[in-house]
């Protein structure tokens, strides 16, 4: 899996968390917009994505029991990323729009 090294890099270096690849979760779903909350994706960000959008995304529950999510929106053809959503027990901590 092509982020898996990149989500356990970013987990020790943005929150000072080590990681396990093999404790980090994988899913990937294809959404069409009507079906995202804006708490995921805000629709400004919702608006410059297509529809339907494949998004990908990295999980893993600390000891603490705190739950990190990692979501990419995946352009279909070139696998390139372009949006990114961090989340952390169920709240959006950051984000990044990659398209204009």
């Amino acid at each position: 899996m092509m982020n898996l090294d990149w989500f356990v890099r970013s987990m020790s270096k943005m929150f000072h968390i080590a990681v396990k690849e093999k404790d980090v979760g994988y899913e990937a779903y294809e959404f069409y917009h009507e079906e995202l909350d804006d708490l995921l994706i805000p629709a400004e960000h919702l608006a410059k994505l297509p529809d339907p959008l494949l998004f990908e995304t990295l999980c893993y529950v600390d000891d603490k029991g705190y739950e990190w999510i990692a979501g990419f929106v995946l352009d279909k053809k070139t696998r390139e990323i372009m949006y990114e959503v961090w989340i952390k027990n169920g709240k959006a901590i950051a984000y990044e729009v990659y398209v204009d």
